[in-house]
């Protein structure tokens, strides 16, 4: 951890040093894409949106949710949530928070096209300022996620001005939030620097105990990890498994390691032939040995999974068992598909996207090629995958690797924010349009106020997705942070990375 002064301060006299800053470093292994909490739902780039913004509630360390921007909340009726606004909070521009910043932003993720984060909030039927401390939200229907939407990606609050098509601009390269780090510098490539916000609201009156933090992007492993190792980062993401022994046995290092909310998959352009038969689709599952991928490359640190929903999230459906490794049965499946020479496909991915993501798509194709199933791999920059991403712009027949997490802890935020017509995976595949039984069953659950009536829509939905198989399903993910033994902090669940929640080491 790097002290800084006019000259360096030790961390031994850090509590006695009245005038010390405590400065940390974090490596991820990819450059940020945006600034715009709208632009992008990228793992690593939303780990800075959660320091810069904040939203109307928010999820605590045990994810749990709390008061954020708003104080408290009530139902009016079945379909309108009042929402009564902190008081008192200043953008890092000085600018004060008022009601037409939170309906701004609410509203700016309800036109298609302006967010990449529509899909979680089109259950929002209009946004009302009652008073200049209250704002009314009205839903469709009953909404029974409304508090946890307003929580989720995407939904940190700006300042109205920067909501405008211009504004988005200015946004997406200096960004202006609430939160408890504000904007300092980004130098693309080498560093994104925050300092704490010392107006910050705070949560219960707590002021942040990291005054600077430094996101260095680093995109190789080993560099990374030796970063760490000499004390030039303080937490590193994406620890390759095999260093995991060396890092947790380090005098100075620590591993730290939580199940997380994610799940490790590749989107399918299934639109046309060969895989958009579903028996194509299907001997991709049958032709990978997932428990020996989990095992060589991943030191037996995670989960196979079937039916699109993690076992974190309502919804989750324990009666579905992936897919048995049988390559006899994929080759028998592509030749009823009429393609018995095997099939060619495109296996895409950004660099950084996963921990190993380069040797797991190798793995995957060595896998498929004895099965008939010929795989070129694509690696792009992430700022490339981001555009594939947002413009849905997968070619057919090609996969694109992703590690989506839920943002609601619920299927609706996790499997229909992604299968959603306008969710990122939305065009791909038949069966998330109007009309199909699986749009359907999602639209039901997502406005029913009945738990029972929505697992057992979930339980149809989750089958189909077991069935159809609209796109790779590979395995729940465990969470690895390499951290220097001098930070302390609680690893998430859901991979938010919150400086404020960090603290020097007693």
């Amino acid at each position: 951890m790097k002290l800084f002064m006019a000259a360096m301060v030790p961390l031994a006299v850090l509590a006695s040093t009245a005038h010390a800053q405590v400065q940390i470093t974090i490596s991820q292994p990819a450059e940020a894409t945006t600034m715009d909490p709208g632009r992008s739902t990228q793992v690593l780039t939303v780990n800075y949106f959660y320091n810069l913004y904040d939203a109307l509630t928010r999820w605590d360390n045990s994810l749990r949710l709390q008061p954020g921007l708003a104080i408290s909340w009530k139902n009016v009726n079945e379909t309108t949530w009042e929402f009564t606004l902190r008081q008192g909070v200043k953008f890092h521009d000085g600018a004060p928070l008022t009601a037409e910043d939170v309906k701004a932003t609410l509203e700016r993720n309800l036109q298609p096209g302006k967010t990449v984060v529509q899909p979680g909030f089109a259950t929002i039927e209009a946004v009302q300022i009652v008073n200049p401390t209250t704002i009314r939200i009205m839903t469709k229907k009953p909404d029974p996620l409304l508090l946890v939407r307003v929580a989720q990606m995407g939904a940190q609050i700006l300042p109205a001005r920067l909501t405008t098509d211009e504004g988005m601009k200015e946004l997406a390269r200096r960004p202006v939030g609430t939160g408890a780090y504000r904007f300092v510098e980004w130098v693309k490539d080498e560093r994104l620097v925050m300092e704490a916000n010392r107006d910050w609201w705070g949560w219960e009156g707590r002021a942040p105990a990291i005054d600077r933090a430094v996101w260095k992007p680093i995109p190789e492993d080993f560099p990374r990890i030796v970063a760490l190792e000499k004390g030039e980062a303080d937490i590193i993401t994406n620890v390759p498994p095999d260093r995991i022994k060396g890092i947790a046995d380090g005098r100075a290092t620590q591993i730290l390691a939580t199940p997380s909310s994610r799940i490790v998959t590749l989107s399918i352009n299934s639109t046309q032939p060969p895989l958009a038969d579903k028996r194509a689709r299907q001997a991709l599952h049958y032709a990978l040995d997932i428990g020996s991928i989990i095992r060589n490359l991943y030191a037996g640190q995670g989960k196979p999974f079937s039916g699109g929903v993690a076992d974190t999230d309502f919804g989750y459906n324990a009666s579905l068992k992936p897919y048995p490794f049988d390559p006899a049965k994929a080759k028998q499946l592509l030749a009823e598909a009429g393609r018995p020479n095997g099939i060619d496909v495109t296996l895409h991915a950004g660099s950084g996207t996963m921990v190993n993501d380069k040797f797991l798509l190798e793995a995957i194709a060595d896998m498929w090629a004895k099965s008939g199933i010929r795989a070129r791999i694509d690696i792009m920059e992430m700022g490339a995958r981001q555009r594939m991403l947002n413009e849905r712009a997968v070619p057919p027949n090609g996969l694109l690797l992703g590690n989506p997490q839920s943002t609601l802890l619920d299927a609706d935020g996790s499997l229909w924010r992604l299968w959603h017509p306008n969710g990122f995976n939305g065009k791909y595949w038949i069966g998330s349009q109007p009309g199909q039984r699986f749009h359907d069953l999602m639209e039901q659950a997502r406005y029913s106020l009945d738990p029972a009536k929505r697992r057992a829509l979930y339980m149809e939905a989750t089958q189909i997705i077991h069935d159809e198989k609209p796109w790779l399903e590979l395995f729940q993910e465990v969470i690895v942070y390499g951290v220097s033994r001098r930070v302390a902090f609680k690893p998430r669940a859901d991979y938010r990375l919150i400086v404020a929640e960090m603290a020097p080491s007693r």
